[in-house]
C-alpha cells in the first residue's frame, strides 16, 4: 500500500515512519482492499495532531487525533480507523447476506 506523509512544524523521523507504517499494515489484515493512505502529522504549542486518511475501494476512512504525544496519538488514531473498518465491514457482509 502506498502511503504519502506530509510533516507540519515537525521534522520527519524514521522510527515515527516506521512505527506508522507498522500500524498501517496491521489494518490490511481487516481489510485486503486498502488501497493508499495519507498521514498529516502537526505540531500545535504542546499538542501531537495525527490524522490518516485511507483509501479503499468505494471508501475512504479518516480518524483524527489531538494528543500530547505522538506515538500516543498514532495509536488513537489506528484505534479509530480498525473500529471503522470494523463496522464497515460488517455492513457489508450483512447487505450481502441479507436473507
Amino acid at each position: 500500500m502506498e502511503i504519502n506523509y506530509h510533516w507540519h512544524n515537525l521534522e520527519s523521523t524514521d522510527a515515527l515512519k516506521e512505527y506508522i507504517d507498522r500500524k498501517i499494515n496491521k489494518l490490511t489484515g481487516h481489510f485486503n482492499n486498502l488501497q493508499s493512505a495519507v498521514v498529516r502529522l502537526k505540531v500545535e504549542k504542546i499538542d501531537h495532531i495525527v490524522e490518516i486518511t485511507i483509501n479503499a475501494d468505494h471508501e475512504q476512512f479518516v480518524a483524527t487525533e489531538r494528543n500530547h504525544d505522538m506515538y500516543a496519538a498514532v495509536d488513537l488514531v489506528e484505534s479509530k480507523l480498525e473500529k471503522q473498518i470494523r463496522r464497515n465491514k460488517e455492513k457489508v457482509h450483512d447487505r450481502i447476506h441479507k436473507k
